[in-house]
């Protein structure tokens, strides 16, 4: 089913199809929207596309969410033109969540590629459930720059 939604933008409206699918191969060729996909009942993912690329809607709101179940968001994508790109500085490409919502893991890319981040972050950076890193991969251009980095479980 497709839908014209209004949402605000600023002190404008901006205008948008909205499609639910039940397979991302109901997705048009080309499309240029928000695409909801449901599964048992619930929302299984969010995407945004412009010409048929992922693309992020806005600065502060990624291209792609995928919930869990229950309704709580489980990992988050922000893609421009259809490669994962950090959409800031402080802000990584890729972001995970365990159950209760604390943060999993972490990735962060330019152009579609890994790359540690302009303030040195590592490119990966997984938590455990406790909030203390796990471990940190490195990454240039694309390619491991490292081994990874193991921390060890707080006593």
């Amino acid at each position: 089913m497709e839908l014209i939604d209004l949402v605000p933008n600023s002190l404008s409206f901006r205008v948008f199809t909205t499609i639910n699918v039940d397979d991302e191969s109901e997705i048009p060729t080309g499309f240029t929207g928000r695409v909801r996909r449901h599964v048992a009942g619930s929302i299984a993912y969010v995407a945004w596309y412009t010409e048929g690329r992922l693309h992020n809607p806005g600065k502060n709101h990624p291209a792609y969410r995928r919930f869990r179940p229950d309704g709580r968001l489980k990992y988050e994508l922000f893609y421009e033109h259809g490669e994962l790109q950090d959409p800031s500085p402080k802000v990584p490409a890729v972001r995970g969540y365990y159950a209760d919502g604390s943060v999993h893991y972490e990735e962060r890319y330019q152009t579609g590629k890994r790359q540690d981040g302009a303030d040195g972050t590592a490119a990966i950076r997984k938590w455990r459930n406790d909030g203390s890193l796990r471990h940190e991969m490195r990454y240039q251009d694309g390619r491991r720059a490292d081994r990874p980095t193991r921390v060890a479980a707080r006593a």
